[in-house]
């Protein structure tokens, strides 16, 4: 059988498998010592607001891809939407900020997203779908696993100021991942004029 062979655009792929990822997952680990360095009173109704994001952002990307929306654009502008949001969180440090925080980044950064990826891999890659994949989902418990253990030295560092932090960096790494899906996307482009 052929083996799949490393290139930059499945790298870039394994790389977004991370990314994307480390989006939703450091909100997660955060978002309630965020909530409280802000003065909300009930920090937990954030991971509500989140979990309300990712519920509608299911049926928005089901819509979407029916009407035959390119799951790379949306690699491109969720990404986009939720680097956006974080920044906003970053700025404005109000509790109702962590609330639409929650929501919106339930909604572009952990709603489908990362499955997203591993069907643009699919698509790219027909032959290899399940190696593709695998590889795309261990990228994404690296993520999981790196990226909370950097945030829980963040927040050891920083102290009280700690949250915020690690917002910083999911803002760092979530325009990484931003990057690379235009790259992609060029990609994909060349390769269908080509075709």
């Amino acid at each position: 059988r052929e083996k799949l062979r490393l290139t930059p655009v499945s790298v870039i792929l394994i790389l977004l498998g991370f990314t994307t990822s480390t989006t939703f997952m450091l909100w997660m680990n955060c978002n309630q010592e965020l909530g409280t360095l802000y003065g909300l009173l009930d920090p937990s109704r954030a991971q509500s607001f989140y979990s309300i994001g990712i519920v509608i952002a299911l049926f928005v990307n089901a819509a979407l891809l029916r009407r035959g929306i390119q799951p790379v654009k949306i690699l491109i502008v969720y990404p986009l939407a939720a680097l956006v949001s974080l920044g906003a969180i970053f700025f404005v440090q109000k509790p109702v900020m962590v609330l639409a925080g929650g929501l919106l980044i339930g909604f572009f950064g952990a709603g489908g997203v990362l499955a997203l990826v591993v069907a643009v891999a699919n698509e790219m890659f027909p032959k290899h779908r399940g190696v593709i994949t695998s590889i795309v989902m261990i990228a994404s418990s690296v993520a999981n696993y790196a990226m909370v253990s950097l945030a829980g030295l963040l927040t050891r560092i920083g102290g009280a100021n700690g949250p915020r932090l690690v917002l910083l960096l999911n803002m760092a790494v979530t325009l990484v991942g931003i990057l690379l899906a235009l790259y992609l996307n060029a990609c994909q482009k060349r390769a269908g004029a080509q075709e």
